[in-house]
């Protein structure tokens, strides 16, 4: 068994720094290639999928083989639909779609300030950061439900996945749920022993 981390959109491996240490290992980082050339390992039966935020959406469209799943300040859907499922305006990924084009660089470090992150080291790279606003665009995690166990982590105050998304995520995949009341949108380095408490117990639980 490997956990396969995989980090959010506009962002990079070292939003686990906080957290992977304290994991058990074998571990995978996958970088998506926001700020500089993706590394992306082969992925195993087996493996335990570890996605924060956008991540998760990365994970369960690239691979089928996963044993488990943890998600971290996620969703099932990102853009709200008309019975309010979701977390944001369509109109929000459509204005980050703009601003993109203009200045793929002060767009991203945009979106990484909102949640206390410092600007990223290297250059914004436009197609992959257009191609992770697709897949946000377009997702809709509720096919892929069944047949894994999953863990479910969110925090009482996310800025961008409310409370009740994180809670319809749980219930989609019958998984377990556990919120943290601080931490904002970033899990993995604002409460990496929370994480670490409920993913070594969701582990031990599964005999992974």
């Amino acid at each position: 068994m490997r956990l396969v981390l995989v980090h959010g959109w506009a962002l990079g491996p070292s939003a686990w720094d906080a957290l992977a240490h304290r994991l058990p290992a074998p571990q995978v980082r996958v970088d998506l290639g926001y700020f500089g050339a993706p590394d992306i390992s082969v992925l195993q039966d087996g493996d335990v999928l570890v996605g924060h935020s956008a991540g998760l959406f990365w994970g369960l469209r690239a691979f089928s083989g996963w044993a488990g799943v943890v998600a971290l300040n996620s969703f099932a859907r990102f853009p709200l639909d008309s019975e309010g499922r979701g977390c944001a305006p369509p109109g929000e990924l459509r204005a980050m779609r703009r601003a993109l084009e203009r200045d793929p660089k002060a767009c991203a470090d945009a979106f990484r300030a909102r949640f206390g992150i410092a600007p990223a080291p290297g250059e914004a790279q436009k197609e992959p950061l257009m191609e992770g606003l697709d897949l946000l665009r377009d997702f809709d995690a509720t096919p892929y439900a069944g047949g894994r166990p999953w863990l479910v982590l969110g925090t009482a105050n996310d800025p961008l996945a409310p409370t009740a998304e994180t809670r319809r995520l749980a219930d989609i995949f019958d998984g377990a749920l556990a919120l943290h009341e601080t931490g904002g949108h970033g899990l993995p380095w604002t409460a990496p022993e929370f994480c670490t408490e409920q993913i070594t117990a969701f582990l031990r639980a599964h005999d992974f």
